[in-house]
């Protein structure tokens, strides 16, 4: 660079200043996750959230099962089948539709506030707005939800039932819960990131679930194994050590392809939000 060049970005600087102005580097792909990702986990752990998460959750999975394992009179093996298959598919149902109810507003009630717009004024990035929220939710429900539960849930079925469960086969099955949960999540943070208001994002993750309640018995297979809805049968399958069907990986490939893609969506649609 010689002097003359020097010369004009000086003045230019100058000028930019007299009028209000500063120049700034463009801010960075992950321009402020860092400070966007400890403002959303402080959500979660500086509150009361998380014991309040993590007692329903509790209540609701360990409760159930509990019930099943000292009501129910059969074999010990039997016994052990059954309420494994309460467990793991009732937490992929469970918590997916808790997690729809508990994110909806996430973006949205952001976007209403205004805080969004005013996040966005600062040296923080929409994509690091989107992933901060997605992270930490993801962590969130993933140890008050997934990961208490389920603990609690083999230390007392081991207690509770003389019969063996191997562990390694139930972290397979409890792995896909967390699949499960992370498509309800990613879902919820994409339509909020299309819709100005909670109740198409609430209505169309909770009729997604419940439309796998009802129409999966009806559905050919070509369909429903592009979908998270066979995710509750094939989790208990694989912590039993159950025969499965062939097919049985592609839900699971099919889940996880649908989450690298709704999450890019939201990116996208978020990027293009006008505040």
């Amino acid at each position: 660079m010689n002097a003359q060049s020097k010369s004009v970005g000086n003045q230019d600087r100058i000028l930019a200043a007299r009028q209000g102005l500063i120049p700034v580097r463009e801010r960075a792909w992950l321009g402020g996750f860092g400070n966007m990702l400890r403002k959303e986990l402080g959500q979660w752990w500086g509150t009361r959230t998380w014991w309040v998460q993590t007692l329903i959750w509790v209540l609701i999975l360990n409760g159930i099962s509990t019930i099943v394992a000292l009501t129910e009179s059969i074999t010990p093996n039997d016994l052990l089948q059954e309420v494994v298959q309460t467990f793991l598919p009732m937490s992929v149902g469970i918590i997916g539709m808790g997690t729809v109810i508990t994110t909806q507003g996430a973006i949205v009630g952001e976007k209403q506030l205004g805080t969004a717009a005013w996040a966005m004024s600062k040296p923080a990035s929409r994509s690091a707005f989107i992933l901060a929220k997605l992270l930490a939710y993801a962590i969130g429900f993933f140890v008050t939800a997934i990961l208490i539960p389920s603990t609690i849930f083999y230390i007392t079925m081991r207690a509770l039932i003389p019969a063996s469960l191997p562990l390694i086969p139930f972290l397979y099955g409890v792995g896909l819960v967390i699949l499960g949960q992370l498509f309800y999540l990613t879902l919820t943070l994409m339509l909020g990131t299309f819709f100005s208001s909670r109740g198409p994002i609430a209505g169309i993750g909770i009729g997604f679930f419940m439309a796998g309640l009802l129409l999966k018995g009806f559905m050919p297979m070509q369909i429903l194994i592009a979908t998270p809805w066979p995710l509750p049968d094939v989790a208990g399958g694989l912590a039993l050590g159950a025969s499965l069907p062939s097919i049985w990986p592609v839900p699971i490939i099919a889940t996880g392809i649908e989450i690298a893609v709704m999450t890019i969506l939201a990116l996208w649609r978020f990027g293009r939000e006008e505040f």
